[in-house]
Order: C-alpha cells, then structure tokens, then sequence
C-alpha cells in the first residue's frame, strides 16, 4: 500500500475536521453567522431552541406581580363618577333556587317568587326575573351578599360617565334599547282586556304616545297602599332616595366578593295592594305573561343598549325597583320596560312611584348594587 505523503495526510484531516467539528463562534470572522457557517438551519434546531428558551413557570415568576383584586365581584361593574362610587350589577337579575338537597338550580323568570328560597345572580344571555316586589328584590340582593341599588345609583349609573338621558346618548333611537317589545297582556287575554283597562294620566309633552298595552300595566286605584312586611334592612328614617343609599351602604358581609349562604327561609309571600283589584293583580301575575314570545328579551340582547360602564338594558326590558324607605307608602321602579320607556319620565329618567313595597308583575324586575373593595 502506498503512503500518504505528508501534505496529503494534512489536508485529508482538515477535511474531516470540517465536517464534523464546527469552528467555535470565537473563531469565525467578525459579522459572519457561525450556525449558517456550520450549513445548520437555525429554525429547525429545536434541540438549541428548547435549550436557549427560558423555563415559562420561571419567566412568569420573574417578570410578573400578584395581581390586583377587582374592586367588584364579577358580572359587576365599577361605577365611579367622582361622587359616588359603587359596584352595579351588569345586566338585570335573575334567580338561583336552594332545593332541599341544598344545590341551587336557575328558578323560572315567570313565577312569582312567594315560599321560595332565591338569590340574586347577574348573568349575560337569560331571561331576567320578572314577578318580584321590593321587599322580596330586597331579600335577593341581601342573599347573595349584595343590596338593592339606591335611586341615584342607578341613575348615575344608568346615564353612564357623560350623564345622558339614555344609556347610549341623549337622542333616542327606538330598538337599540328594548322598548319595543310584543304586548304580553295583548297575547294572553286579547284585545278585549287591553280596551277595559282605563287610560294613564297624560304623557309629558314630547313623549310618545302610550300602547295600549302599557294601559294594561300597574292598574291601581287611588293611593297606593302601605307595605305590611318589613323589609330585610330597613331604614330607621324617612328620606329621599340618597338617605336611602346612606343607610344601606355598608356591605353585607365585609367582602363584596363572597356571597352570602342563601337564608333558610323562604321570600316573603306578598300581599295584594288594598288599591289593586283582585282580578287585575290575578291577571298581571299570570305566569303566562312572561313567556309570551317576542315579548321580554334575554340579558344582552341588545347589545347597543349600555354604556361605557359597561351595564347593559337599564332602560326598557323590565322596570327596575330601587331601594326606598320603607315607611313610606310606595316603592320605586325605574327605567321603564319593554312598552314603556316615557310616561313617567324619559330613558333614564324614567320612575314610578305609584305601587307599594309588596307589589309586583310581568314587567317588575331589579338589579343589585354592592360597595367596591376598598383600592
């Protein structure tokens, strides 16, 4: 066998040097890539990728702080105009029912809520509770660490940051809220029923005419009768609506976030109002009425209809009972419902007076407020 010469020994080793000993990156002319060099592609070493990449758990750790408690329980929202400051729920209540097992389970938007145990929830895409009083949205809200929002809450936080007349602006646009719904009195008992009901007093100038069916709603006769039931915190003394907030401003629990164990008695039976008639209260709490369809719409529906607080449908839908004083002889509702958004006052400013504490129907519904963790 013939020997290699020397200089052919040398470059044969250099040879295969190259081609399996890389030159280190000190080594390489300056600006010159020693991966591209070495005819790696840099994309597809997974082996060099998984080895540079910093361990997740380890970056989240280094890079990140605790983060900061929300001032409201979830599906609230913060409503601070410099003011006030409070926590709204975002979309109109409905109910959770404690069964005798002591699981809840969604209780029906169209029941009236007497001998049953419910709290209030706040949820996107439901029916919200209508066939509720005061007193028994009082109880709700209380159950599930909450309280029923005072008048100027829920104004300042229906007219949101820029203080319009409606939750998206000072001009109306018909259909953005739900104000245009199917008349439910119309549906269930004809039009016979609707033509018996007597008229409302006249709409203020400018407002729309009233439907007929809004004439079918809130029938009373005369003064509307005193509460015979306590309410589940009531106030010691007479006062506007922000007395009212005054005296119902402490949380429940200390925590706005943890609701309350739902109470192990039922909502509180309402009475009929001595100034309602018996076969009006009958008919305006027919179950019937609330599943009427093209009527009530689901929380959300209507998405234009919120502000930049981000609460939904506070005009139209349902009314909504506020918190008042229970020594006086009526209850408040606000916002207006699905036929009716102007008689008693335009968008946002839209409030009834007229019924007492333990009143309800079809078109009574509410929504909670909370106090805000502090910042």
């Amino acid at each position: 066998m013939r020997k290699a010469s020397p200089a052919a020994l040398f470059v044969l080793l250099g040879i295969v040097a190259c081609t399996t000993t890389p030159k280190p990156p000190a080594q390489m002319p300056p600006g010159v890539d020693a991966t591209a060099d070495a005819g790696v592609d840099a994309s597809s070493d997974e082996t060099a990728t998984a080895a540079e990449a910093p361990d997740e758990d380890e970056a989240a750790d280094a890079g990140s702080e605790a983060p900061t408690p929300r001032a409201c329980p979830d599906h609230m929202a913060l409503v601070d105009d410099g003011q006030k400051r409070f926590c709204i729920d975002q979309w109109e209540a409905s109910l959770v029912e404690t069964v005798a097992d002591g699981s809840e389970q969604p209780y029906p938007h169209y029941l009236p809520v007497d001998g049953h145990v419910v709290r209030a929830v706040s949820e996107p895409g439901v029916f919200p509770q209508g066939f509720i009083s005061e007193v028994q949205a009082q109880d709700a809200c209380a159950a599930s660490g909450k309280r029923l929002c005072a008048y100027d809450e829920w104004k300042t936080a229906c007219m949101g940051p820029a203080k319009t007349t409606f939750p998206y602006g000072d001009a109306r646009r018909p259909g953005t809220c739900h104000d245009t719904g199917k008349s439910a009195v119309g549906a269930v008992f004809g039009t016979k029923a609707l033509a018996a009901s007597p008229a409302p007093a006249a709409p203020a100038k400018n407002s729309r005419a009233p439907s007929p069916a809004s004439r079918a709603a809130h029938v009373t006769s005369g003064r509307a009768a005193q509460t015979s039931h306590a309410r589940a915190t009531p106030s010691k003394k007479a006062s506007t609506a922000k007395g009212a907030a005054r005296t119902t401003s402490k949380p429940p629990t200390g925590k706005a976030s943890t609701p309350k164990k739902p109470p192990r008695r039922p909502a509180k039976a309402s009475t009929r109002p001595a100034s309602v008639d018996p076969s009006v209260w009958t008919r305006l709490n027919d179950p019937a009425l609330g599943q009427v369809e093209g009527a009530l719409a689901q929380t959300g529906d209507h998405a234009e209809c919120r502000n930049a607080f981000d609460v939904y449908d506070m005009v139209g839908n349902l009314h909504e009972w506020v918190a008042t004083d229970a020594s006086l002889p009526h209850g408040t509702f606000a916002g207006g419902y699905y036929l009716d958004t102007t008689i008693n006052g335009d968008g946002c400013r839209y409030r009834t007076v007229a019924h007492a504490h333990e009143y309800h129907d079809y078109s009574t519904g509410f929504r909670c407020c909370a106090t805000p963790r502090d910042p």
